[in-house]
């Protein structure tokens, strides 16, 4: 047993608090809901002086908030505006709740404003907190159509959906990042160590010679081992990462490098996959909002990640401004398929380009899904190829000079 903290919310609006010494979450949001009660939080009760230690070690925080976190707040601020409550009250007991003090600090400000008569599009795009630029346009259109509450629970369900994905990616990544790191700290253990071993050996036998291969190792090694070498490896590797950022950052660099992605072997078609996924999707999303086509089209652009594919809808955003439909200038583009393009055009032509949008973003779901679930077994043979020939070299390395000091000493 144990004792959690809850709030819920009346059928009225009316706030309820408390706590219960139960076994379990979910025994405890079973019996609210019994109550006829709508939660909107359960927490474990820590123990004072726990929560009193840990309480200053949570004032700092580095880096933006996580975007689980932000998955969090989308759906909690849903639930309470589709049960009833004001904005403003919502916003203040998910102020009260946050755990974040960036969060917090950012999401006051929000509060102050909306009390003060400002929308919530402006205000969160004012404390420049949790939405996107995109998300924010859908909140607007959602403040000015009325339907704020369903376009809150869509923006909630397309935040869990990306993050979902991003999680699988990450997850399938694990297994070739371990395998990489064990290989390069060998790898290290071997240049540093046991190379230097192998030439002390060579050196006690007179005029031993090593072999190439080995004598390749030897100077390597030295190289490694050398202060000067090292500070200059760390100069040129921050200038290499500093030029690197600026040409990616240039027109030219970020198209290059965009391109060179979307020919990898696996993840080429990964990327490009989950490009067409989030055009689709955020297109169908703006749309069915009530946004303009040309509109949605340069919003969906600024949210995409790949340079050729964001200058496909600023293309064919500046196209259908002048009248023609969106299929002819996405046909132009060598990223997005085909099958893609005919597939708009037809929606175009019935009127349900919306309902085609989102016939297409369930396809690519899958797809993308199916690819994520097999990357690592995709990419087991390229490791066991690197691996293997990792390990062939430092094998040949090591143990022909030990086969060739066997013939010296017969």
């Amino acid at each position: 047993m144990a004792i959690y903290t809850y709030q819920a919310t009346k059928e009225n609006g009316e706030m309820v608090t408390g706590e219960k010494d139960v076994t379990s979450y979910d025994e405890l949001a079973t019996e609210l809901n019994k109550q006829n009660l709508m939660v909107i939080s359960i927490e474990k009760k820590v123990d004072v002086n726990v929560s009193s230690l840990f309480g200053k070690m949570k004032e700092f925080e580095i880096g933006d908030i996580p975007l689980e976190e932000k998955v969090i707040f989308s759906r909690q601020l849903a639930t309470m505006l589709s049960a009833g409550l004001p904005v403003t009250q919502a916003i203040e007991i998910l102020l009260q709740q946050t755990k974040y003090t960036k969060m917090r600090t950012k999401l006051s400000m929000v509060y102050k404003d909306i009390q003060a008569g400002s929308t919530l599009s402006y205000s969160f795009a004012k404390a420049n907190l949790i939405f996107s630029e995109l998300q924010l346009s859908l909140i607007e259109a959602g403040e000015s159509s009325g339907n704020l509450v369903e376009i809150m629970i869509q923006i909630a369900e397309d935040m869990k959906k990306s993050a979902s994905l991003k999680a699988k990616i990450k997850g399938a990544m694990i297994y070739p990042i371990i395998i990489f790191v064990v290989v390069i700290g060998v790898v290290a253990v071997i240049m540093l160590f046991m190379i230097p071993a192998v030439e002390g050996i060579y050196k006690d036998f007179g005029n031993a010679k090593l072999p190439e291969i080995t004598q390749w190792m030897v100077d390597a090694s030295k190289l490694m081992s050398n202060p000067i070498f090292l500070v200059v490896f760390l100069i040129i590797s921050i200038g290499g990462f500093i030029s690197f950022r600026a040409f990616n950052k240039s027109d030219k660099g970020k198209s290059l490098i965009d391109k060179l992605l979307l020919v990898m072997p696996i993840f080429g078609d990964l990327i490009a996959k989950i490009q067409v996924l989030e055009m689709t999707r955020l297109l169908g999303m703006l749309m069915k909002s009530g946004i303009p086509i040309i509109d949605a089209l340069n919003a969906t652009g600024k949210s995409l990640t790949n340079y050729h594919f964001k200058k496909a809808l600023y293309n064919a955003a500046t196209e259908v401004s002048k009248g023609v439909p969106l299929a002819i200038p996405l046909s132009k583009s060598r990223v997005i398929p085909l099958i893609v393009v005919k597939l708009i055009a037809t929606g175009e032509q019935t009127g349900k380009l919306d309902v085609i949008l989102t016939e297409i973003t369930s396809f690519y779901n899958d797809q993308v899904e199916e690819m994520t679930s097999n990357l690592t077994k995709m990419m087991e043979p390229i490791i066991l190829v690197i691996v293997g020939l990792v390990v062939g070299f430092l094998a040949l390395a090591i143990y022909v000079p030990i086969y060739n000091l066997g013939n010296i000493i017969k």
